[in-house]
This record gives C-alpha cells, sequence and structure tokens, in this order.
C-alpha cells in the first residue's frame, strides 16, 4: 500500500507524504499479553505535519514517568489532522506517575 500511495505524483511530493499509515500489532507484547508494550509503525508525515521519516522512538518501560499511551498517539493523530483532544479513552490506573493525557510532542511537527 505504502509503495503504490509512494507512486502517486500529488503536488510537490506524494500520496505518502500527505498521509499516515498506522500499523500496530493486535495484541502487543506476547502470547498472553500484558498489554504494556505495544510496537507501532507510522509511514508518512501527514504533508510535514508530522516527524516520521527514518525516526526510531523507543519510551519509557510501563510504569516508569515518561511512560506514553495508546491513548497519547491517538491524541498526537488527532492534533494532526486538525481535531485536536487531549484525552482518549479510560486513564489506566496502574499509571500513577507517566502523563496518559496529551500528545506524543516528539512526533508533532
Amino acid at each position: 500500500l505504502a509503495k503504490r500511495l509512494e507512486a502517486v505524483k500529488e503536488g510537490d511530493g506524494t500520496m505518502l507524504d500527505n498521509t499516515v499509515i498506522v500499523y500496530l500489532s493486535d495484541s502487543g507484547d506476547g502470547h498472553h499479553p500484558q498489554l504494556r508494550e505495544w510496537p507501532v509503525v507510522l509511514l508518512g508525515d501527514l504533508g510535514g505535519k508530522l516527524r516520521t521519516r527514518g525516526r526510531y522512538l523507543q519510551f519509557p518501560a510501563y510504569e516508569s514517568k515518561a511512560h506514553r499511551t495508546m491513548a497519547n498517539l491517538y491524541c498526537t493523530l488527532l492534533h494532526a489532522v486538525g481535531k485536536p483532544a487531549d484525552k482518549f479513552g479510560v486513564a489506566d490506573p496502574g499509571l500513577k506517575d507517566a502523563s496518559q493525557s496529551g500528545v506524543v510532542a516528539e512526533l508533532l511537527s
């Protein structure tokens, strides 16, 4: 899909440049997951609204102060498309010291 989008010229770039594809695991961290680790791949940068190209980000482990959640990722995507929200879903009571609201600033341009 990404190769097909990249082959379509759109403005000064390609259709992939103006898109974001979110690819993630359906079960997180293992066969019997505790849902504490979620590998995510983002392709495309929404017309420059996201900083995704050639980057690898790894955030601190579950229950660490700087841990980020899937809710943070979804809020980031909402901000990038012009529909800002700072909360998504239900907060995890096990993450007392981690921010579960707001965006992943490292991804926004």
